[in-house]
């Protein structure tokens, strides 16, 4: 079978973005933390959308072993994942490399306009690049053992 993945791989390790969600302890917390992370990862998808200069359309929310997906589609090509719990991380996928090119660009500059100027934020921004199928991307078992040594923290 032919193939040809190309993505954009995030990790937010140090948890700058305004939509990870940070642990809470009772249930209420919990769901208002939910609905200000959802709010936030709304304004942030809407000025992603702008940069990107295609509309994003959303596909809906997925929960798989307490992980949170919200999952978006691009409107000529690709789809786009954040979970939002901590690590939070994203990946944008493509078959077409200039689509990814050209949505790095765009995420980046959402970045930019999202975090705080300052060195770490630079650096997070600076490692977001484009890969193809022959990099390793993010599994799920590399997201697991990152959030297990978190929690040692």
């Amino acid at each position: 079978m032919k193939t040809k993945h190309i993505f954009v791989p995030v990790l937010d390790i140090e948890e700058m973005l305004p939509f990870v969600i940070k642990n809470k302890g009772k249930l209420q917390e919990k769901i208002k933390e939910q609905e200000r992370a959802r709010s936030e990862l709304t304004k942030f998808i809407e000025q992603l959308e702008k940069n990107y200069k295609e509309s994003i359309y959303y596909m809906g929310m997925d929960i798989i072993e307490s992980k949170t997906y919200e999952r978006f589609i691009f409107e000529k090509g690709g789809f786009f994942e954040v979970m939002i719990e901590a690590p939070l991380s994203m990946n944008a996928h493509f078959i077409d490399e200039k689509k990814a090119k050209s949505f790095c660009l765009a995420l980046k500059k959402t970045l930019k306009s999202v975090l705080k100027n300052n060195p770490m934020a630079k650096m997070f921004i600076n490692s977001i690049e484009v890969q193809d199928e022959s990099d390793q991307g993010l599994t799920y078992e590399k997201w697991d053992r990152m959030k297990s040594i978190r929690n040692l923290k």
